[in-house]
C-alpha cells in the first residue's frame, strides 16, 4: 500500500477525523465529506472499481479451486434480467447443490441511517441486512435460471456475511485439495487478499476526493 493509503487506512479505522479543513465531498458539494461518504460515494467510479477488484479476487480464487467459474454470467439474459446482476460469478457447480451457484458480490456500510442504530450493536447488522435485499431480488431470478442465488455481502469495516464465511470455507477446501495445504492456510490467504483490496479501495476512494477538492480549491 502506498502511504497515503496507509494514513487513510489507520484513521478509517481509528474513527479519527480524516480531513475537517475541506468540508464537503468534491464531487457532491452538498454531501459533507466524511469516512462514511467517502466508501459510498456513487460518482468518480471507485465504488465500481472496489467491487470489480473484489469480485476478480474471488474469481481467481475460484478458478485456482478448479471451479471453472465464468465472469457476469447475466450479459446474456435479456435487458430486464441483466439489470439485477444475479450472478458477479457463476459456478456451474457447487457444494451438496446439483444447481450452479449465482455468486453476487456486494460491499455495504454499516453507518448507513436505515442500519446505524442495529449495527451499533450487533455484529453483521448491515451485512445481514444486504443479504437478505439481494435474496429479496435475485431468488426468483436465479430459480427461473435453474441457479442458486449465493451473496457474498462485506461491510466496509471488513466483517463478511454468514454466506460468504460459508462460501470462503468450502473454498478454502477446494483450495487446499489443490495446492496440497491446509484450510485455514487457505482460508487466511482469501481474507488477507480481500481485506487489503478493500482496504486500499477505501483508502484510495477517500484520497480521491481530498485530492480532487485540493485542485480545486487550489485553481
Amino acid at each position: 500500500m502506498a502511504t497515503s493509503e496507509m494514513q487513510w487506512g489507520i484513521k478509517w479505522w481509528l474513527g479519527l477525523p480524516l480531513t475537517p479543513e475541506l468540508g464537503v465531498c468534491a464531487y457532491c458539494p452538498d454531501k459533507a465529506l466524511d469516512a462514511h461518504h467517502a466508501v459510498t460515494c456513487k460518482f468518480g467510479g471507485d465504488v465500481v472499481a472496489r467491487h470489480n477488484a473484489m469480485r476478480n479476487a474471488i474469481f481467481d480464487f475460484c478458478k485456482r479451486a478448479l471451479l471453472n467459474p465464468k465472469l457476469e454470467a447475466g450479459a446474456g439474459l435479456g435487458h430486464e434480467r441483466r439489470l439485477t446482476r444475479p450472478a458477479d460469478i457463476l459456478i456451474p457447480s457447487w457444494s451438496n447443490s446439483d444447481k450452479p451457484a449465482a455468486i453476487d458480490v456486494s460491499i455495504t456500510s454499516p453507518l448507513k441511517s436505515n442500519i446505524l442504530s442495529e449495527a451499533g450493536v450487533v455484529a453483521g447488522a448491515a451485512a445481514r441486512q444486504t443479504e437478505e435485499r439481494k435474496h429479496t431480488c435475485n431468488d426468483t431470478i436465479c430459480s427461473e435460471l435453474g441457479w442458486k442465488c449465493v451473496p457474498l455481502v462485506v461491510e466496509t469495516f471488513g466483517a463478511w456475511g454468514r454466506t460468504a464465511g460459508q462460501f470462503f470455507g468450502e473454498l478454502a477446501s477446494r483450495l487446499a485439495a489443490q495446492s496440497h495445504s491446509s484450510k485455514n492456510t487457505m482460508l487466511k490467504n482469501i481474507h488477507g487478499r480481500l481485506s487489503l483490496i478493500l482496504v486500499r479501495a477505501n483508502a484510495r476512494a477517500f484520497n480521491a476526493r481530498v485530492t480532487t477538492k485540493m485542485d480545486l480549491l487550489e485553481g
